[in-house]
Order: C-alpha cells, then structure tokens, then sequence
C-alpha cells in the first residue's frame, strides 16, 4: 500500500545518516513522509509528524520503528517525548500511560492504509519492543479496526485505556476534536452582495459602528487586525490564552495550546481580526477579560488539512471561509465571552458577509462553543440568512495497552 502511494508522490526519496544504523535503505525525506501519510486523508487534519524540523530530530532516533516500502524506510511508530511533532501533549501522554508502560510510542503511520507485509512488520517491531501502550489517533474508527485485526491475528493482547473527560456531556467522555460549520449568506433584498475580506470587515466597523461599550461603560470591546495590537494587548493575550487552555486540556492527549511563538504568529497577523473585551478598572486602567480572533488565509493553519477544506468549502463567489479558534476568557471574563463574538457576527451581518465560519471542539468544549455562537447569531443576525453550527468532521484519541502473547 505505501509503494503505491509513494509511486504517487514525486518518488524523490533520499538517504539520511540515520540509515546507515538502520538498514541499506534510505529514510525518505520529510515531503514524500508527508504525502504519504495525507494523499488519502478524508479527515479534516494533517495526519503524520507536521515539522520537518522535529521530522529529522525522529528518524534520528534510534527507538523509531520504520516500515520498508518500495526500498525505502518510514517511520510508522516514534517514542513519546517526540509527541509535540504531532500536536499531543508530551507529560500529559506520560501520566496518562504510566500505569500501563513505561515505553510510550505514538503511530506515526495510518495503520489502516498499510500492505500486509507492513503490518506484519510492524506487528513484528511491537512484539519486540515488549509491553508497551500506544497512542493513536482513530477517524472513522479505521485504525482501531485495523490495529484490532492485526493484533487478533498475531495472538497480541490490547486493551483499551479510555481517555475520558468527566466534565463532558455523556456520551462525549472520550478524547476527541470535532470541526464545526456555520454558514451564513447574505438577503440580497437587505444589503448589496460582495465577497468580504476581514480587512474589508475592519474598514466597515471603522465607518459604520465602532467600540461597543456595556455594563455602564466600563466594558469595552473592540475589532483590530492582528498586526496593529500592541505588544502590551498581545502579552495579555498571551497569558490569557496560556492559563485557560492548560485547565482545558485535562484528560486530553492533544495540545490545544500552541507554543507562544506560534500563538503570536497567528494572532499578530495581517490575516487574523482580533476582537477584544476589556474591563477599566477603578485605577483607569483597562484590562483584557476575553477575546476572539478570526484567520481567513487558511494556509496559516498548518496543523488542517487544506485538501478537506477546499473540497468541502471550495472558494465561491461570495462567500468567505473563516475560521476562528474560538473565545479565550480569563477567569473573571467569562461572563463577558459573547461579546468578542457577539461583536464580529454584528459586523458580519450589518455589512452582509456570506462566510462559512469553521472551528474545532475538544469533547469538552462542544458543550458550550457552539450554542454560545449559535445564540449569537439567532440574536444579532438581521440581513444574513444562516445554518446552525454542525459537526462535519470528528477524531478520536485513543491509548492502548499493547503486549503479551495470548494464550
């Protein structure tokens, strides 16, 4: 299976130092790794290890497990501490696995699309390697499926540690990411139809409305781009953004939080809108509580499968796809969450901006994100005819206890 999805790459494969230790083989390189792992994704994010950077430092690695395919090798199963290069949460994976193994390895292949020669070797190098746990992700439960079949066969007992959340709704205890959808089109018997970037959203906020002011004046929020905040607004932002996301991320494997470097990158955009909610203290000082931002260059997301995206939100006309990684509120905000958004959809929808607005959810934060914007919308929506935000597209993260040969 990986021959033919490499014959469908641009078969540029090249030998790296970390071979000689390995096999006669080359490792292929980080494009062709990557083509291989998405040229037959129908899920909503990249699969596979997503710097090339962090690619090198894993092959590098002398506890990688490769697969041979078409006289090449590629990495299909890399230890933990690599866990960022595929967004999981490196001491979080740790403690969630300790009690089943201290040799933690995530699947860097789908296992699902493998030939059966390479899941006999694979299945080969994790009966090697002893008892182990695995982390893995699972669309469709097609690699579940998959590992299930292959361990059957081979007599290697697995199990199931459930990465649950008991804050979340039932039946949406286990570890998952979910893209949501909202569209929204513009009455054409209300408001002139055009397609809108965020720029052309910020010059008719400018014009036409401005900071919106509650709560007898002393809470201000406002719209920006990114690449006009100050770099006071960005740093409290920043802490914001860093204290909540860890409290969210219990009993997740993935990392919602990007590193402070990436963060800013996104926010201080010229391609992000950031709407901010802030609080003036007795002093005079304002404060930031909450705040929520908005990417129209979808290239920026890099962790996202841009294939999915255009298939199922080609470019149109009118209508602009957006996507915001939704509200951050500290924790004296959060009573103000909806203004951030409120604002936006209010601007949106006095300009007449046809978009399709896409975000992702943890398992914990589906309860509340959606209704919060869909409240929002059914509130202020005037000139925009709309779809309720929907899941289109879902991912589950699971930990498997793997070793032992079954009698």
């Amino acid at each position: 299976m990986l021959e033919e999805k490499m014959g469908q790459s641009q078969e540029c494969l090249v030998s790296v130092e970390a071979a000689e230790n390995k096999s006669e083989f080359p490792i292929v390189d980080f494009e062709n790794y990557e083509t291989i792992c998405n040229v037959f994704n129908d899920g909503s994010r990249l699969r596979g290890i997503l710097s090339s950077e962090m690619y090198e430092g894993i092959i590098n690695d002398p506890d990688t497990v490769f697969v041979n395919a078409g006289g090449s090798r590629i990495p299909v199963m890399m230890d933990v501490s690599h866990g960022l290069a595929m967004g999981y949460d490196v001491k979080r994976c740790q403690d969630y696995a300790q009690e089943l193994s201290t040799n933690v390895q995530i699947l860097t292949l789908p296992p699902h699309e493998l030939s059966d020669d390479e899941k006999k070797e694979l299945v080969d190098s994790i009966k090697s390697k002893g008892k182990c746990a695995i982390y893995f992700s699972d669309h469709n439960n097609d690699e579940s499926n998959a590992l299930s079949a292959m361990f059957n066969d081979a007599g290697i007992k697995h199990d199931e540690k459930p990465l649950v959340d008991p804050r979340a709704a039932n039946g949406d205890e286990q570890a998952a990411l979910y893209l949501y959808a909202l569209s929204a089109e513009s009455n054409e018997d209300k408001v002139e139809r055009k397609k809108y970037s965020l720029q052309d959203i910020l010059d008719y906020y400018e014009r036409n409305v401005g900071p919106l002011r509650s709560f007898e004046g002393r809470v201000k929020t406002t719209l920006d781009m990114g690449d006009k905040i100050s770099d006071q607004q960005a740093e409290e932002m920043w802490n914001i953004y860093n204290e909540r996301f860890e409290f969210l991320g219990d009993g997740h494997p993935i990392s919602m939080q990007d590193s402070k470097e990436d963060f800013l990158k996104l926010l201080r955009s010229d391609r992000t809108m950031v709407a901010i909610t802030s609080t003036e203290e007795e002093q005079g000082e304002e404060n930031i509580t909450c705040f929520s931002y908005y990417i129209d260059d979808f290239d920026k997301l890099y962790w996202l499968n841009r294939n999915y995206l255009n298939e199922k939100f080609p470019s149109s006309e009118y209508a602009t796809n957006i996507f915001t990684p939704g509200v951050v509120s500290s924790g004296k905000g959060a009573s103000y969450s909806s203004l951030p958004i409120g604002i936006f959809i209010k601007v949106c929808d006095e300009a007449g901006v046809s978009a399709n607005m896409l975000f992702e959810n943890t398992n914990l934060s589906k309860r509340y994100i959606p209704k919060l914007i869909d409240r929002a919308m059914n509130r202020l929506c005037n000139n925009l005819s709309f779809k309720q935000s929907e899941i289109v597209d879902e991912c589950t993260y699971r930990l498997w206890s793997i070793g032992g040969a079954d009698e």
